[in-house]
């Protein structure tokens, strides 16, 4: 249950360590709703929008094509924000038997050099995805006319936000005192 409610608690043990991080607390806290409440509501409207094209193609023998189309362009939105939500409770598979086993000072290397490597591979998507949404811009979706810079935003707002989560959990894991969990 406590595991539930964690998220409700704006980062309990930053709060009362100075004035000027709560801003940064809150504002982590309501980005984190504001994720959480937009990853339901793509789920949502996914099982909705499937929903209707299957009674459409069943029951009145026709196919809705705007449905399964934002269907898959939610369904994209959904995997890029719910891989920052399963970083943020750190839920990402990862092989680590060997640093477990290795001194302090191993394991934070390996943490600073992962660190590292993670915000470098993340800002080069996030930028390399900015050329795509500009094309995005131009060309539109076949059912919707859509401009398909929606669906393409979907990379550099997901990996920022992915970004985001692994920056606070690894330096976490970086200056915390224990040994890797």
């Amino acid at each position: 249950m406590a595991e539930r409610t964690a998220f409700l608690q704006p980062l309990p043990a930053l709060a009362g360590r100075s004035p000027l991080l709560r801003p940064l607390i809150c504002g982590l806290w309501g980005l984190r709703r504001l994720v959480d409440i937009l990853a339901l509501a793509l789920l949502c409207y996914m099982a909705c929008a499937i929903l209707v094209q299957i009674t459409g193609r069943y029951v009145f023998n026709y196919s809705i094509a705007w449905s399964e189309e934002t269907a898959t362009f939610a369904q994209i939105w959904l995997t890029l924000l719910g891989a920052g939500i399963a970083m943020r409770s750190n839920a990402h598979v990862g092989v680590d038997v060997l640093i477990r086993k290795a001194p302090m000072p191993v394991q934070k290397l390996f943490a600073a050099g992962g660190l590292a490597l993670g915000i470098w591979f993340m800002a080069a998507v996030i930028v390399g995805s900015m050329a795509l949404v500009a094309i995005g811009l131009r060309i539109h979706s076949p059912a919707t006319n859509m401009p398909m810079a929606v669906p393409y935003l979907s990379l550099p707002v997901g990996f920022g936000y992915f970004l985001l989560e692994f920056v606070l959990s690894g330096t976490s894991r970086l200056f915390s005192g224990e040994a890797a969990e």
